[in-house]
């Protein structure tokens, strides 16, 4: 009888024991199953987030545009290339040679040169600093990019414009006069838009910028209602810089504008 009590002792401490345990992962997956609510997102982090979005795609596509213009430079030279190969003529067969003739010569003996050492040229000091210069005013640029971005326009514009002063024959010269057009664009001040954007034609036709920039003359003419020359304007983009992404935003505009 003994030992039947203490069997039945046992079972029931066991019992006990998986309950509490049963209970207790019951307990932690609901515990589990409650998350904290999102904490909410500030307004301003998210303008912010905004504006580096804008300005990420800003640099997306104007690496898209020199990428295109490097494609129209080598398709045009490998053009030329072809055209001015021509065949060349077989050349006249030569008369047989005498024994004697095919005799080896005796070959000189080698003379004696004294190696040169070559001495590493001084690198010039201005040469040693112009990466740093670029590299400063590519972070002006993109410090300028941001500003417009988040609508900033008076300082955007003095923002490229340093640029633009820091070097007038750079890389991202074009750009900069192009983007200082735009602030003036943003305002609606149409007729200080078209002198940048002329500016970046004449001044920097070659370049990435300047289809953008021809484009952008074509919608100024469009929205001071000039519709003949913004048409005529956006013709003249598509022929001269038919792979660009401006030429193609001309040829939508042509088929939208009722003329």
């Amino acid at each position: 009888m003994k030992q039947l009590g203490a069997v039945l002792l046992v079972a029931l401490t066991v019992g006990l024991a998986g309950a509490g345990c049963q209970s207790s992962r019951k307990a932690d997956d609901l515990s589990g199953e409650i998350y904290p609510p999102p904490s909410p997102v500030a307004s301003g982090a998210t303008d912010a987030r905004l504006a580096e979005l804008q300005t990420s795609m800003t640099e997306l596509l104007e690496r898209i545009d020199v990428l295109n213009d490097r494609m129209s430079r080598l398709e045009s030279a490998s053009a030329g290339a072809a055209s001015a190969s021509a065949p060349m003529p077989m050349p006249a067969p030569q008369p047989r040679l005498s024994e004697q003739q095919l005799s080896p010569m005796p070959a000189p003996p080698p003379a004696m040169v004294a190696p040169v050492v070559a001495t590493p040229a001084p690198v010039p000091v201005a040469a040693a600093s112009a990466p740093l210069v670029g590299a400063r005013i590519a972070d002006n640029y993109r410090g300028a990019l941001e500003l417009y971005g988040k609508n900033k326009f008076a300082e955007a514009r003095k923002a490229f414009q340093q640029v633009l002063d820091s070097d007038a024959a750079g890389e991202l010269a074009d750009n900069a006069l192009y983007w200082i057009g735009e602030t003036y664009f943003a305002q609606n001040n149409f007729d200080e838009a078209m002198k940048f954007y002329q500016r970046v034609t004449k001044e920097y036709p070659d370049q990435n910028k300047a289809p953008d920039a021809l484009y952008k003359i074509g919608v100024t003419h469009e929205k001071s209602g000039d519709l003949a020359m913004a048409r005529k304007t956006f013709e003249e983009c598509i022929q001269r810089y038919a792979y660009s992404s401006a030429a193609a935003s001309a040829r939508l505009e042509l088929k939208r504008i009722k003329y």
